[in-house]
């Protein structure tokens, strides 16, 4: 097992050497293209995610179809259910205006580099914009209580309304996290609000856990036990994890409810550094 140990370590450390060469290359490019390959790793990875969950999604219907009091589905509809190829897309175009969106605006703003929240909600806006257009023209159904629109206003206004959940989401745990943290790290592009929910929670040493795993900004609404322990996070951290996901998914349905309160001058904790 120690031939194999070392082989692995090795293998893994030309795969790191590679990476570091591919993004010195990147970096010598201009902008449009540094973009575009953000845009393209993110849509891989999206892909790869939407797909693998898609996979989860049939095999838990299966399951739960089989028993004899068949408990409700967990993904009723949304973005985020539907078969594999449905979810890959879905994923692969949020992901990709994510990553591609927000580099661009930073490098606008000329804070490449940088962890910043405006540059980071005009992304996840795109995105969450981006992710309502592919879903309700795709196979996706509906979320439960809801239809898709028909109009091309009923798009606009949808698309709107979840680019603006979205960057209120981003914004609420980037800010949550420097309010505790007191400062503004450097941070990858997809790990946004996971690494703020970490830093604000005094979890930050698992923030490689997360990475491990692919656990990014678009699946901290889906984590759950399972999840977190096949990343190898203990369970108190757990608990804590799985507690701040809760509330922030509360938070986010009151403002779907009544998002002219939201909107006026706000005189909560999110709102102050």
């Amino acid at each position: 097992t120690g031939t194999h140990a070392v082989t692995m370590g090795d293998l893994m450390q030309k795969l790191d050497d590679k990476k570091s060469e591919f993004e010195a290359w990147v970096k010598t490019q201009p902008p449009a293209v540094e973009v575009a390959v953000a845009a393209a790793g993110g849509a891989l990875q999206g892909c790869i995610l939407g797909y693998t969950l898609g996979m989860v999604n049939s095999n838990l219907e299966k399951q739960t179809a089989a028993m004899p009091n068949k408990p409700p589905s967990a993904m009723q509809g949304g973005s985020f259910s539907g078969p594999p190829k449905t979810l890959a897309l879905n994923l692969a175009v949020f992901s990709a205006v994510q990553g591609g969106l927000t580099l661009a605006v930073k490098k606008y703003r000329g804070v490449e580099g940088k962890d910043d929240i405006p540059s980071a909600m005009v992304g996840m806006f795109g995105a969450g914009m981006s992710l309502s257009v592919v879903t309700n023209l795709g196979d996706s159904p509906p979320a439960a209580g809801q239809v898709k629109p028909t109009t091309p206003i009923g798009f606009v206004t949808d698309a709107l309304r979840t680019g603006a959940l979205f960057a209120g989401l981003n914004g609420a745990f980037m800010k949550i996290g420097q309010s505790f943290t007191g400062k503004s790290a450097a941070t990858d592009v997809y790990y946004y609000h996971t690494n703020g929910m970490l830093s604000a929670l005094g979890l930050e040493k698992y923030e490689k856990n997360f990475k491990r795993g692919l656990l990014m900004d678009d699946t901290l609404a889906l984590l759950s036990d399972s999840a977190l322990k096949e990343v190898k996070i203990p369970p108190g951290p757990r608990l804590k994890i799985l507690n701040y996901v809760e509330a922030s998914k509360k938070h986010m349905a009151a403002y779907s409810q009544q998002p002219a309160a939201y909107a006026a001058p706000a005189s909560d904790g999110l709102t102050h550094a």
